[in-house]
């Protein structure tokens, strides 16, 4: 019987055999316990790559060891891919033989990352496959076990940080792990905000400036729109953001009906669920389910919430009706004019979406090249200041 543990021991004798297996595998587009394997597809793998598996075979029948269980399959292999190449052998032959080596090659790569990574088995089961139900952790557990060890040597801080405590113009809420060798710096500190809550930077102070700006909806016809020079309107998060003088990704979707009507109906700060019972309809499958995000209108004088991809959240300009724009949602995220974002309109929006607020990026940077040079450790708290 092969258990876990004695199929670890052998991983070191067997890795170079295993990842020989692999290759070949690769190579002729096997996929064990599939049930359906695409012959004329292997049969055109095995022509073209002839040259390339005959060498990975002589590899695996020098590694062939008949009093080894594992090793004792790589001269199966190997005989089988020879066979073919001198018609002793047809495809569904190679399909046959490779099955349980395949299967093997995974349970010693997955046998090695549980013990490298000492990971504790609670159990085993074989019902079906052989599975080693392991202890779980959380990342934070994970990554303070893995680089938090002796032979890592480093030092962690973590928790949440939230992005208008920095000054970006939203409530976004995003835990962070930050490490660092000890041998560069023994301490480590995730940066702090300074902005009190009651002075946050505002949806006003990001997108204001540009509400007279009439977004386009093509991305081909986005050939930047000319900004013409208005101070009274400009906030301090404004005059960092403005950095161009041509706005470019101020980009929508074309509104149907339907939705127009609710943009209509939604107030200030409000969102789906404010809706009358008869304009949510034909929407989504449960109503009461859907999220607080969608059909959100902006506020003007509060920071927005998270940003994500607010194309398919339909948000709402806080002072017309229609959706808000890339650029607009880029301004919440602190992105400057002069970043431009390319693809196509849901690829923009996502991209913002997805992007950690580069003020927020700024700070945390900043307290890593203290560490690194090798400062201590909060000497310099982070200011109300929006430089980006």
């Amino acid at each position: 019987m092969i258990t876990l543990t004695s199929v670890y021991s052998m991983t070191a004798q067997t890795v170079k055999p295993t990842i020989a297996i692999s290759v070949i595998a690769r190579i002729l587009h096997f996929v064990p316990q599939q049930q359906r394997i695409n012959n004329n597809k292997l049969e055109l793998a095995l022509y073209k790559y002839k040259n390339k598996l005959l060498k990975l075979s002589e590899r695996l029948k020098k590694s062939n060891d008949n009093q080894d269980e594992i090793l004792l399959l790589n001269g199966v292999i190997s005989n089988v891919i020879t066979d073919y190449y001198q018609n002793k052998a047809n495809v569904q032959e190679i399909v046959d033989v490779f099955e349980k080596p395949i299967m093997i090659q995974r349970m010693l790569s997955k046998a090695k990352e549980i013990f490298d990574n000492k990971l504790l088995i609670k159990r085993y089961s074989a019902e079906r496959n052989v599975v080693a139900h392991v202890q779980t952790f959380s990342v934070i557990d994970y990554l303070t076990c893995i680089l938090g060890s002796e032979n890592n040597g480093y030092v962690l801080d973590s928790g949440v940080l939230c992005a208008a405590d920095f000054g970006a113009p939203q409530k976004r809420m995003r835990f962070v792990i930050m490490g660092i060798k000890k041998s560069i710096n023994p301490a480590i500190a995730l940066p702090i905000g300074r902005i009190d809550p009651d002075n946050y930077t505002t949806v006003r102070d990001a997108i204001y400036d540009i509400s007279d700006v009439q977004p386009i909806y093509e991305v081909n016809a986005d050939k930047g729109i000319a900004l013409s020079l208005k101070p009274n309107r400009w906030s301090s998060l404004t005059r960092e953001l403005r950095d161009s003088d041509k706005l470019y990704n101020h980009i929508i979707t074309k509104t149907k009906e339907t939705a127009l009507r609710r943009f209509a109906a939604i107030k200030v700060g409000e969102n789906f669920h404010s809706l009358d019972t008869s304009m949510k309809e034909d929407t989504y499958t449960d109503v009461t389910r859907t999220q607080k995000t969608i059909y959100l209108r902006l506020d003007y004088d509060q920071p927005s919430g998270t940003v994500v991809n607010v194309r398919k959240s339909m948000w709402i300009h806080p002072e017309y009706n229609r959706a808000v724009s890339i650029r607009e949602a880029a301004r919440l995220q602190t992105f400057p004019d002069s970043f431009i974002f390319m693809g196509n309109k849901d690829s923009q929006y996502q991209q913002v979406g997805n992007a950690v607020p580069p003020i927020l990026a700024k700070a945390i940077a900043t307290e890593l090249a203290r560490l690194l040079d090798n400062e201590p450790a909060g000497k310099k708290e982070n200011s109300n200041t929006i430089n980006i």
